[in-house]
């Protein structure tokens, strides 16, 4: 704020530099002027034509004082943006990085631990098998490693120790493109732009038709409630989906993940913010997306992830606690009951 209102007070004493350059040139030019005129070397019209010219001069170099700041804000920001075109991306793709079309859905950490550069934690030494179309759920509390888990899978960052492997082959392996799209996200607040909410479904998978769009909506259970606004699809949902409620979005988020077709499904809390009845609304849509998927679901309520295979409870990093029918640290099954591990 120092430096914006300095820069301010500079600007302002050029201005009045320029203003009183420009004033005490044209009162000299007035003088001598109206002296030539008197002594019969220039005429009232010759003297009139150079004022006009002067005057027209004068415009471009008060626009070139104002404009003075602002080129100096230019160059910071080129200088920014070359600074930011020499940062080395954090994750960087092989040499020869595997195309991948698309993937089956079998996905394995294999000893994964990750900490972040500030020394905290994420993972320890993180076990886990999920076969293609199984659907797992995981709890814990804010801190304890879920979100990093799914920031691992797909690739947001890579692991300080062990492998992350789809289809038996390490993420590190794949072109980083071909790997992101696998992934269908449904995030918590969703991400919804200020366009049609058939382009935001469209968004999911550009060039989709118009038909595909309405199925997917359908399969979202979110067809019902779009027809019923005044311009339908071809509503604006606001900047952030603000003219929608939190269980449209949510809805719409589903459809656009499900005209996406990927093979995996990423739920990251979807129903943590919206009332039990919406929320049911939603269980039945994304029953319908997760079919024939592998699906990884956040959730703070145990209800929400009844539709999953498997639960597992993460704390401090670690999986303390498993319940369903996935491998985890080696071993082929987790017992119904929870809290106990099959031998």
């Amino acid at each position: 704020m120092k430096n914006q209102v300095k820069l301010a007070t500079v600007q302002g004493w050029f201005n009045l530099l320029i203003g009183l350059t420009i004033a005490g040139g044209s009162a000299a030019v007035l003088y001598v002027g109206v002296g030539h005129v008197h002594s019969g070397m220039l005429t009232v019209g010759d003297l009139l034509v150079v004022i006009a010219y002067i005057a027209q001069m004068y415009e471009p170099l008060r626009l070139i004082s104002t404009r003075t700041t602002d080129l100096q804000s230019w160059i910071v920001s080129v200088e920014r943006a070359f600074d930011l075109f020499k940062e080395r991306p954090e994750i960087e793709e092989s040499t020869s990085p595997r195309p991948l079309a698309k993937a089956i859905g079998n996905v394995d950490f294999c000893n994964v631990s990750f900490h972040y550069s500030n020394g905290r934690s994420g993972l320890k030494d993180v076990s886990l098998s999920v076969p293609n179309g199984s659907r797992v759920g995981i709890i814990g509390t804010t801190g304890a490693g879920k979100t990093t888990l799914l920031h691992m899978l797909m690739r947001f960052y890579d692991p300080c120790e062990g492998e992350v492997r789809l289809d038996g082959i390490d993420l590190r392996q794949y072109k980083i493109p071909d790997l992101r799209r696998q992934f269908g996200v449904v995030l918590q607040e969703p991400v919804l732009f200020n366009i049609s909410i058939a382009e935001n479904i469209a968004y999911g998978r550009p060039g989709a038709s118009f038909q595909e769009i309405v199925a997917a909506a359908k399969v979202a259970n979110a067809h019902d409630f779009i027809v019923d606004l005044p311009k339908g699809y071809d509503t604006r949902v606001g900047e952030r989906g603000m003219l929608l409620s939190g269980g449209e979005r949510q809805r719409v988020a589903l459809a656009r993940a499900f005209l996406k077709d990927a093979p995996i499904l990423i739920l990251d809390e979807p129903t943590s913010s919206i009332d039990l009845a919406t929320e049911a609304m939603i269980m039945e849509a994304m029953q319908r997306v997760m079919a024939g998927r592998t699906t990884v679901m956040i959730a703070h309520r145990l209800s929400t992830l009844e539709v999953c295979d498997a639960r597992l409870v993460i704390e401090q990093g670690r999986i303390v606690n498993a319940v369903g029918h996935i491998e985890y640290a080696g071993l082929p099954y987790l017992d119904s009951r929870v809290g106990q591990v099959a031998k």
